[in-house]
């Protein structure tokens, strides 16, 4: 029964983790994974992506002779 709090929470420690290196909030995320636990993963995951892709569309520039 110990397993299940300890998994719940390195979760949350590796979502807030996880958001700090991606430049996305950390407070916000891990907040979220508290209360969802594990079943918040595949939405940080596809939240993650988008964040970066937009990040990248942003920061590049069009060829313009």
């Amino acid at each position: 029964m110990l397993m299940v709090p300890v998994i719940w929470l390195m979760v949350v420690i590796g979502v807030y983790i996880a958001a700090l290196r991606s430049g996305m909030r950390a407070l916000q995320w891990a907040v979220a994974a508290l209360f969802t636990g594990p079943l918040l993963l595949p939405l940080f995951n596809s939240y993650k992506r988008l964040a970066i892709h937009r990040a990248r569309v942003k920061n590049a520039s069009l060829f313009r002779p």
